[in-house]
């Protein structure tokens, strides 16, 4: 797996423009030096989504979305991490680093390029084949729905791709590369796809990765997938996620379906949140890839015994997933269905009416389990016990781990399980409230806007984790300047990009975007500092005082005792 190194993210960052990634995709408007438009990732009917160009970050102030230009990428187009820093280095030009210098990187774009041909090309073949036209009028697809999922028709013809994409040894290649041609011992080539509806099958960036076409004349298999290559990888993929992109934004939620037409039927039909495994049964990329695109994921199944244990298998996979904010629901239409059948019968009225009915998938699972065992048996109430207190470990979630352990214990007739929460919640109340703006909260903004100030290089952060139990933001702080005393090149866009991934990311976004009067800011670091100073010398004489008491430390030299302060400091800094 390629692997990106700091002074490569530093590059891709430096020389993307976070402003025009957001503006090509939300409308921003300027107020101040800022930017802003209403949340693309909560409805809202004011603007609340501001943009900086000078700090390169963004932050909701409605639901504290907030981040760089990868996270931008990551939530708006659904991509992954990688995803989305290759797209942003090909969009600066930037080349992307190899995990082996010595192999040259593939280009792919000649690949893309002939598969967009061909996509072209089989949109063209369905308006000279009324075969074609008859079988989706047939399944009630409007000519906009052919248009939008850009399906085409493979004529039944040994040589038509070649013949219209050119004879030349390179675009032979190209083909075959992308799968579209095999070839055969004699070395000529034939068409892959014969007689068949095409679908196109793009990844959640728009580009063409592969085709799917459905048999019309009865060959099986009734449906055949371009096969594995550099630009197509099955589990990587969801079909209809592009078009899907508007739908799982405005829902929050996203409908996986079993078959790429059952997704074209439920879109027309405005459930436009749909997507499809591509060409392969769903796999474990594929589910971190639906959560990705939305927090509520609901996996539709057939009513039949296989629809029951594709959903069976589903689930299995399923509990490294459910993590703190993620629905996941197990959804089954009637025996003898599917989405497509069900809404060009009955209408989308019918199918909307079946999504109250989906399950919490922990639900299906326990239910399913509880079929296997007899729990009037002692023996098999053992069995069951352990299967499903196993599946439960592996959730991450530990609310919805505490919620489902109480059940298994009530299906087995066992004692409740304590409350393991409790004390920690009563401690909580306990504590007394920090009043009053927090100095180190005010000491953060200003390091995030004017980390180049003189200033901070007076601060002695080895003190500071004395006083992380007496504010929380002082641990953010000190984790800031951490990453501050390592940069070469001091700049707000340059901290911020390097805070995007840390546990304080949210925080710092919402600081730094906060509004205030520059040189009034500027002119208060020096006093800021001195303050957390002072605090410091107090918290650092505290303590040796107290280890003094303790025996032994007034007999050390002032050096001796500095050391032991400092010693301390790093074992404290290696518990936190």
């Amino acid at each position: 797996m390629t692997s990106f190194s700091p002074v490569f993210m530093d590059a891709v960052l430096a020389h993307s423009d976070l402003v025009h990634l957001i503006d090509s995709r939300v409308p921003l408007k300027k107020k101040g030096k800022d930017y802003w438009a209403c949340c693309p990732f909560h409805q809202e009917k004011s603007p609340s989504f501001s943009v900086s160009a000078e700090k390169q970050i963004y932050y909701c102030f409605g639901c504290h979305a907030h981040g760089n230009a990868i996270g931008f990428l990551m939530a708006y187009d659904r991509l992954s991490f990688p995803e989305a820093v290759k797209m942003l280095a090909e969009e600066a030009g930037i080349a992307l680093p190899e995990d082996n210098p010595a192999v040259a990187r593939e280009d792919l774009r000649p690949l893309r390029a002939v598969l967009e041909k061909a996509i072209v090309l089989y949109q063209s073949a369905l308006a000279e084949y009324a075969q074609a036209q008859e079988y989706l009028q047939s399944r009630g697809l409007s000519a906009d729905m052919i248009a939008r999922f850009e399906l085409g028709y493979a004529p039944p013809m040994a040589q038509f791709l070649s013949q219209r994409l050119g004879r030349e040894a390179s675009v032979h290649r190209q083909l075959l590369g992308v799968g579209l041609v095999g070839r055969r011992g004699d070395d000529s080539i034939y068409d892959r796809f014969r007689g068949r509806v095409i679908f196109p099958i793009r990844d959640g960036r728009g580009q063409a990765v592969g085709l799917a076409g459905r048999s019309l004349d009865g060959h099986e298999p009734k449906y055949l997938n371009s096969p594995e290559s550099a630009i197509y990888h099955k589990g990587r993929v969801l079909y209809g996620l592009h078009q899907a992109k508007e739908g799982l934004r405005r829902t929050g939620r996203v409908l996986l379906v079993e078959g790429y037409l059952d997704v074209i039927t439920l879109h027309q039909a405005g459930i436009d949140y749909a997507v499809a495994a591509s060409g392969t049964a769903l796999g474990d990329g594929q589910l971190e890839m639906l959560f990705r695109a939305a927090a509520e994921v609901v996996l539709c199944f057939d009513g039949d015994d296989a629809g029951r244990n594709a959903a069976w298998r589903a689930v299995q996979m399923a509990p490294e997933h459910l993590r703190e904010g993620r629905l996941l629901r197990v959804l089954f239409v009637p025996d003898g269905e599917d989405p497509d059948s069900l809404v060009r019968q009955q209408g989308a009225a019918a199918f909307e009416g079946l999504l109250p009915t989906a399950r919490p998938a922990v639900d299906f699972f326990l239910d399913a389990l509880q079929r296997r065992y007899d729990l009037a048996a002692e023996d098999e109430k053992a069995h069951f016990l352990r299967a499903a207190r196993d599946f439960l470990k592996r959730v991450p979630d530990p609310t919805l781990r505490e919620v489902y352990e109480q059940r298994i214990q009530d299906l087995c007739g066992l004692a409740p399980v304590p409350r393991r929460t409790s004390l920690r919640a009563a401690r909580k109340v306990a504590r007394p409230s920090v009043q009053g703006p927090s100095l180190y909260k005010t000491a953060l903004r200003l390091l995030l806007n004017f980390p180049e100030d003189p200033a901070w290089q007076t601060l002695d952060r080895d003190l500071l984790p004395f006083l992380f139990e007496s504010d929380p933001m002082v641990k953010s702080l000190a984790d800031a300047l951490d990453i501050w005393a390592n940069m070469t090149h001091l700049s707000p866009h340059g901290l911020l990009a390097k805070l995007s991934a840390s546990e304080h990311a949210e925080t710092c976004c919402a600081l730094a975007m906060s509004e205030g009067d520059g040189a009034l800011m500027q002119r208060e670091i020096a006093d800021c500092v001195a303050r957390i100073g002072r605090r410091l010398g107090a918290a650092r004489s505290h303590f040796i005082s107290r280890t003094a008491d303790q025996g032994g430390l007034s007999t050390l030299s002032e050096q001796e005792r500095a050391e032991i302060v400092r010693l301390s400091r790093r074992g404290r800094r290696k518990d936190t």
